[in-house]
């Protein structure tokens, strides 16, 4: 899509004072292309491109309501490229010359995710009713939500290529680390690596703990628990003083490989436990999921068996 077969989005008035009737056509071609993308909307509510400091993609709001900010006062400026409303990057030239083209010609996809997807997921956690622009000190986790959105929002280099931002480079590092099992010494080196790369104003995260620390504001804890080597048993609440297992009796901790060494470090076998709360909330945070998740609830039986949870057996 080129720029100039988006003109209309900057005339919105006439000499007169009036609203443009191509400008009202291509609003109504805006809002039905973004319904047609739901993936970036939250529920029935899309993205505001309203170009007010309180909206400019930011604010999820209703289709009228868009419609209505839109008419008031048009487009953010130079947002010609939809990516917050389901319309993918298009890549400039690339660095890396015909390489790029062989890729794209033999299927490959260069960027499977763009970062508006991200910025979606960021928004999913705040949940609708985020207001970003009450002009008061934030809470902890309001804070985290304004760190997420800026990681989100802020390009890895100014005008790269594919439009990567800091969060989903780092979304994609660590989906590799997990892939081919990185060790942390070498995700930090990798990171370092990558930096030297870009242009001297990229925001590239420099290790490892630091994306522990920004990917943390997700919100989806990770609890260890001291447990058994052999699962026997987990060492916490009334078991939690044992130091050895009450059912096979095995030790608790591990032997240290310097038997010789003055310094005594107690190191357990452990489990990853996730809460199941945070995870329920956030699938209801969304009105997208939401609806999913109220479905045995909400599902009117007709009479006839269309899901196992129609027949009487179910109960």
């Amino acid at each position: 899509m080129n720029n100039s077969d988006r003109e209309w989005m900057y005339d919105r008035l006439l000499e007169d004072g009036f609203i443009n009737s191509r400008f009202i056509d291509g609003v109504e071609s805006f809002v039905e292309f973004a319904k047609s993308h739901p993936e970036c909307m939250d529920g029935e509510k899309l993205r505001c491109p309203f170009n007010h400091r309180k909206c400019q993609n930011k604010n999820i709001l209703d289709e009228f309501t868009v419609m209505t900010h839109l008419g008031n006062n048009g487009f953010v400026p130079n947002y010609y490229r939809w990516h917050h409303h389901g319309e993918s990057y298009v890549p400039g030239p690339s660095v890396f010359g015909n390489h790029q083209e062989e890729a794209s010609a033999s299927g490959e996809t260069l960027n499977s995710q763009s970062h508006n997807e991200f910025q979606a997921m960021v928004f999913y956690i705040a949940g609708p009713s985020f207001d970003g622009n009450i002009e008061e000190d934030p809470n902890s986790t309001a804070q985290n939500i304004y760190n997420l959105i800026k990681a989100s929002e802020q390009e890895i280099w100014s005008k790269n290529p594919h439009g990567h931002t800091q969060l989903s480079v780092v979304a994609r590092l660590l989906n590799l680390k997990a892939k081919h099992h990185f060790s942390e010494r070498l995700y930090d080196e990798l990171c370092e690596f990558i930096s030297e790369l870009m242009p001297t104003d990229n925001i590239m995260i420099d290790s490892f703990y630091s994306t522990k620390k920004l990917m943390r504001e997700l919100g989806l804890p990770v609890k260890k628990i001291d447990c058994c080597k052999n699962d026997c048993t987990l060492y916490w609440r009334k078991d939690s003083e044992l130091v050895n297992c009450k059912f096979c009796s095995h030790p608790r901790f591990k032997r240290s490989k310097h038997q010789c060494s003055k310094k005594k470090t107690n190191i357990s076998y452990k489990m990853y436990y996730f809460p199941l709360a945070p995870h329920l909330q956030r699938l209801y945070a969304s009105d997208a999921t939401a609806k999913h998740m109220r479905w045995h609830y909400e599902h009117e039986r007709d009479g006839v068996i269309r899901h196992p949870s129609d027949s009487p057996a179910w109960k």
